[in-house]
């Protein structure tokens, strides 16, 4: 173990040192690399001022040689008179006196007289000479080669020509450049936008990959690339950038030179740091050598509190920085085992009350229920004004109530008995020996406990209490089985309303029925598990089946045959009523689009539930789907029922309105069986009424349904709204309903449910039918 901390140690500190010294070699070279470039720079900036001072110098030069010819008298006066061969002689002489490659003579409104070669730029010129009045100095290309030209006027006194003397920019120039400033220089031009980019340097480089037809700055990028390649440092400028002619100077200097001044400074850097690295490998094995005994100790001492062995105190005699570590070691003993103590607690209680916490209790269940002649109760209680409490006094006084909540049930709790509290607003009582007679006592006696309000900050708080009861082991004989079905019996108790509620045998398997549904139904909806079915309606008026109502049926693979009043329920309390609606839509507007372009004029009626009315993105999306389709809105009828309007009777009264005023056809179902006013069929923007079936079955013996029947129906007609009743079975009650006014039927006295493929065919035997009778 010691010689495994010594060479742990050692690779440490000198891996660390290796790593710092890594990190300054790093930061040297760096730093010399980033100096030498600012060098480079430095130079490449003060070589480009170099060269523009020369080309300057060279220009006034220029212009002073070119100054004294302008005022030569003979030259003077041969221009004055036109003698062209004294004016050549004249040029051609002091050209060769001055060593001028280039000679032009132009008249005052900028036309060359005589020039030594062709001059493409020539507009340039002009505007040059049109624009000035005194010498000037200009870079022209000409005939390949790069000059600069110094044109001066020539005056008698009045301006009667412009004469021009040019040097060229040739290799020999740029080697004097180079001599003088110590950096290589490249010049780059074209005489025309369609010539090639000539190149003149001083660099022993090869262009011949170059692309010179591309454009001028392609042609420079690719020229500085391949000289940045080849190890160089350049700067570039435009001295003639126009329309026709361009010109660029490369200025570079090597950057392999400028860092080769720093390699001597990082060679000896890099020994510094190997010696240093030695000398401090050896100093770490001598330390680890002394330090690794009393580790040594202290390392077996961690492995047995690791272990969870709090037993032995941590002892070492010395009065250095490990003496103190044992103190520390052995300190921190105490205080893991005190916490570890403390964190098993809190991980099997709660925190607010200090109750036992689901895991806690469900245990303790698991060991209650193991025990033989066992003849207990199990209590579910929910605070069941939570969330009401929540809203109105917010937590912090909610917390207050809860633990007092406890606290009251822990003081009811008897010897043997168990409380924990197993949700935020639930807590579960186990008592295990109360017997089946105590159950009336027991609830009443629990009900009394929260009959005194709990005062909170001098708020009295009533809190009201619902209880599920479950007897074990008669009906349960496992923790599992026992905290489900106590849940299902607290859930039978608040869906109806009252206050308590023993478990009742066989709920057990309607619940996992439910489970099983709900969780079938998603994979209907998945892989498309649904049929639809047609019944029609019926026009009194016009004696036809102006429509037709959509039924969903579902069959399962594993379920068999679903009805719509045990899976629709599911289907909104699982919040995916929606999704089933949108197939229902689109195999229903799919099927009227068939109808409408085979000329049948069919209307289908489609149930919108709570979810739907509130979803205000199925809506809109419902309005754009049938706005595509091209179909008339008012054949897609849309039935809600006077329930569905309670959850949030604003926002469902803003979407009807919305669907209503872009045309659908809208009609409320079940009408008489839900909960609304009149007042709020008053604000309900509809067209329609469909009676309930329950007033229609028996309404031809039963007067009652008739009259109910009656007033409904002319109650509608005074709103405005078209009347249909379902539930019509036999022809008498046809007859009434007629009588009374009715607009429409439906019921099995004209058919039950159908599929697509019959209903076309039914329709059709059915208005011939009709047809003989009339």
């Amino acid at each position: 173990m010691a010689l495994r901390f010594r060479t742990s140690l050692l690779l440490v500190f000198v891996c660390l040192l290796g790593l710092t010294l890594s990190a300054t070699l790093y930061s040297v070279i760096n730093a010399t690399d980033a100096n030498a470039r600012a060098n480079a720079e430095r130079e490449l900036e003060v070589a480009e001022r170099v060269v523009e001072t020369l080309l300057e110098d060279n220009r006034r030069q220029l212009t002073d040689r070119t100054t004294l010819l302008a005022e030569d008298f003979g030259f003077k006066q041969a221009i004055a008179t036109n003698e062209e061969d004294t004016i050549i002689s004249v040029l051609a002489n002091h050209g060769d006196r001055i060593g001028a490659d280039l000679i032009v003579l132009a008249d005052t409104q900028g036309d060359i007289q005589i020039s030594t070669h062709y001059l493409p730029a020539i507009e340039s010129l002009r505007a040059e000479l049109a624009g000035s009045s005194s010498p000037f100095g200009m870079l022209m290309i000409a005939e390949g080669a790069a000059y600069q030209l110094v044109m001066v006027p020539v005056r008698a006194p009045l301006l009667i020509a412009w004469v021009g003397m040019g040097f060229e920019l040739d290799q020999a120039l740029l080697d004097g450049f180079r001599e003088i400033t110590k950096a290589d220089m490249t010049l780059l031009y074209r005489e025309t936008d369609s010539g090639l980019a000539q190149i003149q340097s001083t660099l022993a480089t090869d262009w011949s990959n170059l692309n010179r037809g591309a454009t001028m700055p392609a042609v420079q990028q690719s020229l500085e690339a391949q000289i940045v390649a080849d190890g160089w440092l350049s700067r570039v400028s435009w001295p003639l950038d126009s329309e026709q002619q361009q010109l660029a100077l490369m200025v570079s200097v090597s950057l392999d030179e400028a860092l080769a001044a720093y390699q001597p400074l990082q060679t000896r850097m890099l020994v510094i740091g190997l010696i240093a690295l030695l000398l401090a490998a050896l100093a770490t094995a001598i330390i680890a050598r002394r330090i690794t005994r009393p580790i040594g100790e202290l390392v077996r001492a961690a492995r047995r509190i690791g272990r969870g062995d709090y037993s032995a105190p941590l002892t070492l005699q010395r009065k250095d920085e490990f003496g103190v570590l044992a103190d520390t070691l052995s300190t921190m003993q105490g205080a893991i085992k005190e916490r570890e103590q403390q964190i098993v607690y809190q991980a099997r209680h709660d925190l607010l009350t200090g109750l036992p916490n689901r895991e806690q209790i469900s245990d303790t269940l698991t060991h209650c229920l193991a025990q033989q002649g066992l003849n207990g109760q199990l209590v579910l209680i929910e605070l069941s004004n939570f969330e009401a409490l929540s809203d109105v006094y917010g937590m912090a006084v909610l917390d207050e109530v809860v633990v007092e909540f406890g606290h009251r049930l822990q003081c009811h709790c008897g010897q043997g008995d168990h409380l924990g509290r197993v949700e935020s607003n639930e807590f579960l009582l186990l008592l295990p020996s109360s017997g089946l007679q105590a159950q009336d006592d027991l609830i009443n006696n629990l009900v009394a406990l929260f009959d005194e309000p709990i005062q909170v900050n001098d708020i009295a708080i009533k809190a009201d209490v619902r209880l599920g009861l479950l007897r074990c082991p008669a009906q349960a004989d496992n923790a599992d089985d026992a905290l489900r079905r106590a849940h299902i019996a607290l859930s039978d108790a608040r869906k109806e309303g009252i206050r308590w509620q023993l478990y009742k045998d066989g709920r057990d398997t309607s619940h996992l029925r439910t489970l099983q549904v709900t969780h079938r139904l998603q994979q209907a909806i998945a892989q498309g598990g649904f049929q639809l079915l047609y019944q029609p309606q019926y026009n009194m008026a016009r004696g036809i089946i102006h429509s037709c109502e959509a039924l969903i049926r579902w069959r399962d693979d594993e379920l068999g045959p679903m009805f719509p009043d045990e899976f629709i329920p599911l289907a909104e309390q699982s919040g995916v009523i929606t999704r089933i609606t949108e197939w229902v839509i689109n195999e229903a507007l799919t099927q009227m689009q068939r109808w409408q372009q085979e000329g049948l004029d069919m209307g289908v009626s489609i149930n919108l539930s709570a979810h739907d009315i509130l979803a205000t993105d199925f809506i809109e999306g419902l309005i754009d789907r049938i706005e595509q389709e091209g179909i008339r809105k008012d054949r897609l009828i849309l039935e809600i029922t006077e329930s569905a309007m309670m959850t949030d009777t604003q926002k469902a009264l803003q979407n009807l309105k919305r669907l209503y005023d872009a045309g659908f056809f809208l009609a409320m179902d079940d009408f008489g069986t839900g909960f609304s006013s009149l007042a709020q069929l008053k604000r309900m923007p509809i067209h329609e009424l469909k009676i309930d079936k329950s007033f229609v079955l028996q309404m031809d013996t039963d007067q009652d349904d008739q009259r109910i029947v009656l007033s409904t129906i002319e109650m509608a007609h005074h709103l405005g709204l078209s009347v249909i009743a379902e539930g019509v079975e036999n022809e008498a009650s046809l007859n009434l309903l007629r009588d009374m006014g009715c607009n429409a039927a439906q019921g099995y006295y004209f058919s039950k449910p159908m599929p697509l493929d019959e209903l076309k065919a039914w329709v059709q035997a059915f208005h011939q039918q009709e047809n003989t009778h009339a």
